[in-house]
């Protein structure tokens, strides 16, 4: 699990935001989802062959347990930094494992109780058991523009089948992945904590001046909690964030107004700095060879003093 897994699973951890997040995206904000009624469960699974003494091991990122009016629901949210290309195979695995958890579990126990029917105990399988329904979200939070699939059948070659094997189609079992695209979030709105926030400045990212319109204009960025800042740093891909967060540090919490501005001033600053020292870097290169005739054109022509730096290989330093 990397630094961004563990910082976001941190902040999604605490039962407030799990419960917001479920009711903003499974419910449209209606407030189902108590944080109480949550319980988190062990992320660790695993898959064992008796036969060959053998198991793999299945982690997942945060999972809880959700009982209502008297039933329990498994809800599991796995973050993800870029577009994972067999991502419905991946959480087939997490939920095929899982309802087999549960299998075995119920077999094990009427194993013990030996309260079985003849034509249940082939199965260990009661007809009036029932499993725990199981639902995955994966979150996207990356830069990249999602690619890709979020269900099996387009990683199959069912959608190609001839003319004359069509009706195998039928027969054949999809399965649909469950992802949240932060950048086609229609509304952030539907949720009720600082999740609004976070995923409000993420969908900025490709944009800095709308990210920061749209933090001076919400007032909760001026106080926001630690693990909240923590995840915007990193996800925002701005280590300086973190490492002087202390210098933003309010009473009430974390002002990341005052930390982007500060940022946005500094940016123009070592601009500023990085601008004059390639032109004297690049007066230096012309008057060593002899063409001050250039050096004279390029001060007054900042469209020439750019195809000059190109030459000199400094418009791409100035870039970075």
């Amino acid at each position: 699990m990397g630094k961004k897994n563990i910082i976001w699973n941190d902040y999604i951890s605490k039962n407030e935001r799990f419960a917001d997040f479920i009711n903003g995206v499974i419910f449209q904000g209606e407030q189902l989802v108590q944080p109480e009624a949550l319980i988190t469960l062990d992320s660790k699974l695993w898959r064992t062959d008796q036969k060959k003494n053998s198991y793999h091991e299945f982690i997942r990122d945060m999972v809880k347990i959700w009982e209502y009016q008297g039933i329990k629901y498994l809800f599991g949210l796995e973050p993800e930094e870029s577009p994972h290309l067999a991502l419905p195979v991946k959480y087939m695995n997490y939920e095929s494992v899982e309802y087999d958890r549960q299998y075995k579990e119920t077999v094990k126990q009427h194993r013990n109780k030996q309260d079985l029917s003849a034509e249940e105990y082939l199965s260990g399988f009661a007809e009036s058991d029932r499993l725990m329904p199981v639902i995955t979200i994966g979150i996207y939070l990356g830069e990249k523009t999602w690619c890709g699939s979020t269900r099996l059948e387009n990683m199959t070659r069912v959608k190609e089948l001839p003319l004359e094997l069509k009706k195998m189609a039928k027969f054949y079992n999809d399965f649909r992945v469950n992802l949240l695209d932060i950048h086609k979030l229609e509304s952030v709105d539907v949720f009720r904590t600082d999740l609004r926030e976070v995923f409000g400045f993420l969908k900025r990212q490709g944009s800095k001046k709308d990210l920061i319109r749209y933090v001076e204009e919400n007032r909760m960025f001026r106080h926001l909690q630690e693990d909240a800042f923590r995840v915007l740093s990193c996800y925002g891909g701005n280590i300086k964030l973190e490492l002087h967060k202390e210098k933003y540090r309010t009473k009430e919490g974390i002002d990341m107004c005052t930390a982007l501005r500060e940022l946005e001033e500094d940016a123009k600053r070592e601009g500023i700095v990085t601008g004059h020292r390639l032109m004297n870097e690049l007066n230096r290169r012309l008057l060593q060879d002899g063409r001050t005739e250039d050096l004279f054109r390029s001060i007054q022509d900042t469209e020439y003093q750019r195809q000059l730096m190109d030459e000199y290989g400094l418009e791409d330093k100035m870039q970075k």
